[in-house]
């Protein structure tokens, strides 16, 4: 068809077609419920056969909706994030949302930035992970006044957000329970940023866990290290050279812990026939086989998955609450744990 036919092509030219009303093209372009699929096929496959593109511009204008979400994440290349935004792109991206990534790499400045954009463009709901719910961020989220879901983050008493996550305390009671089981009693910790919340939430799961049994944490001063591998390797020498006693570590996250395995490696010391390791996360990594890191599990893509769903169903009742979502965690048995009977000193 020629380009100046194509330009004038409508959903009337649609319905004509294939003989409906022009209401029916319009809610099978919308996925409205009471449309049979056969006949959404056949607005389909007219609109292939005329080459015509739907207006997106005019379909926001006449449904007061952008149909475009924001994702607002601290790290697109962490691989945590990295599965949570696959799996919100998979649940949105059906429903006929536009993801809109906001990278934010741990700064607030950018997070203002991206929440300042939500607004201009007029998004319909947001997903976000804010470094720290600091005043101001807490500020905006409020006066943002669409469906916001947080990820791995708890608002603040007053703040009615939903929260999509896991329970980092008990997984890290998991994590310390197992060193325990296997005879361990001078376990050391490799932990997050101390402004993290799911930092602080591990580092509490340790420590209450350790207290329980009557033991002291491992160094006496937490080692709150970062984020990253070589975050883990400076935090593993550290530990062995405060607490060379040590038998066994829990790193509050996965690139921590293989960190500490780089730096065991590298100075002889056997994992796990010395030292034992408990990671947090199960990325992908952590089992290749020169690796098999033990760690903690937490599904992922099933959280952007269920957030995404969260925020469709808000979006759909006209709500800006709900409630929270808590997945499980999973400890996942490797090979860099051992019983304390074969600890070589």
């Amino acid at each position: 068809m020629p380009e100046r036919m194509r330009d004038m092509v409508t959903i009337k030219d649609i319905a004509k077609q294939i003989g409906v009303s022009v209401s029916t093209v319009s809610r099978a372009l919308n996925n409205h419920p009471d449309i049979k699929p056969e006949t959404k096929r056949e607005v389909l496959e007219a609109m292939e056969r005329l080459q015509y593109t739907p207006n997106a511009l005019a379909r926001s204008l006449i449904n007061k909706k952008s149909y475009t979400v924001g994702l607002m994440i601290p790290d697109i290349t962490d691989p945590f994030f990295a599965a949570i935004a696959d799996g919100v792109e998979e649940i949105l991206s059906d429903s006929g949302y536009q993801v809109v990534y906001g990278n934010t790499t741990h700064k607030q400045e950018k997070e203002i930035r991206f929440l300042n954009s939500v607004i201009e463009r007029k998004m319909d709901g947001i997903i976000a992970t804010p470094d720290v719910m600091s005043e101001e961020i807490v500020d905006m989220l409020e006066r943002l006044q669409i469906p916001v879901v947080l990820l791995r983050r708890r608002p603040p008493e007053g703040l009615k957000i939903p929260v999509v996550d896991v329970d980092h305390y008990q997984g890290a009671c998991s994590a310390v329970q197992y060193l325990l089981s296997l005879g361990h009693s001078r376990i050391g910790f490799l932990g997050l940023p101390p402004y993290s919340f799911t930092g602080q939430e591990r580092f509490r799961g340790y420590i209450d866990t350790l207290a329980a049994h009557g033991l002291e944490p491992l160094p006496k001063e937490p080692l709150f290290a970062g984020r990253t591998i070589e975050h883990g390797f400076k935090a593993m020498a550290r530990l062995y050279e405060e607490a060379p006693e040590v038998t066994a570590v829990f790193a509050a996250n996965d690139m921590l812990g293989i960190g500490a395995l780089e730096w065991l490696a590298k100075n002889g010391i056997r994992v796990p026939d010395r030292i034992s390791v408990v990671g947090f996360d199960n990325l992908e990594v952590t089992d290749l086989h020169w690796i098999k890191l033990t760690t903690i599990s937490q599904p992922r893509n099933l959280m952007g998955k269920k957030a995404a769903e969260l925020l469709l169903q808000m979006m759909k009742e006209h709500v800006l609450t709900h409630d929270p979502i808590f997945l499980d965690t999973e400890l996942i048995v490797r090979e860099t744990c051992a019983p304390m009977s074969r600890v070589k000193a």
